[in-house]
């Protein structure tokens, strides 16, 4: 059978919304194996064994296929964020979150550099600043509750630095770690060395367990 029949044969076992949800799956694959840079509409079309046209048809545009691409990002970012758990020791707690974080940095590196690109992602689509947000908020809470705060609101500017403080920390290190610059501090021979080795005693560093009790200390009773 010739390749034009097979596609053609391909496409008619589509129905309703399968040809949708196959043409994210083809881009979502896409992106996994070849990064952003492997993407465009025509490539996801030939993975999904439809006609050229159809992402147009059914997302309108590249940046259409790759929001959905992105809210899929999301929520399997959600998904390493839930496996932590919760925890009443705030600097475990937020070592595990920015353990996690970065974890999916490396894990899907691809689908991470996508979820930020706001010239490639529709910011518009509400679902997008929704689930965002949710997940920014958790960790910028568990930066918050670290700093002795349990009442939070992100209107307030104090609270919205120690949020983007946060989550500034986090993508910082997460590039780091894709970029393969945290291996040059260490010797790590790899980024999943520096990952499961070197990343916990950094995090360590940056949220002590008794960085609290440290900044209660009066200074002048060390000279008393």
């Amino acid at each position: 059978m010739s390749e034009s029949r097979c596609g053609a044969k391909k496409r008619s076992n589509y129905h309703h919304g399968d040809l949708h949800a196959a043409l994210i799956k083809a881009a979502d694959d896409i992106i996994a194996e070849g990064g952003i840079e492997a993407f465009s509409l025509r490539a996801s079309a030939k993975r999904a064994g439809v006609s050229p046209g159809a992402p147009a048809h059914h997302f309108g545009n590249a940046k259409g296929l790759l929001t959905e691409v992105a809210l899929l990002s999301f929520e399997r970012l959600g998904r390493y964020i839930e496996e932590v758990g919760h925890s009443d020791d705030v600097a475990a707690y937020l070592r595990a979150l920015s353990l996690a974080f970065v974890t999916f940095a490396l894990d899907h590196p691809g689908h991470f550099r996508l979820m930020f690109r706001i010239d490639l992602v529709n910011g518009n689509d509400p679902r997008y600043p929704e689930i965002s947000m949710k997940l920014g908020m958790r960790l910028g809470l568990a930066v918050a509750a670290y700093r002795g705060k349990s009442d939070v609101n992100s209107n307030r500017s104090d609270d919205a630095v120690d949020i983007f403080c946060g989550m500034s920390t986090l993508h910082g290190l997460a590039h780091l770690v894709l970029e393969e610059k945290a291996t040059a501090f260490f010797r790590s021979a790899t980024s999943r060395e520096f990952l499961m080795e070197d990343l916990p005693k950094v995090l360590a560093r940056m949220y002590p367990d008794h960085r609290r009790q440290s900044q209660g200390r009066n200074p002048s009773s060390d000279n008393s």
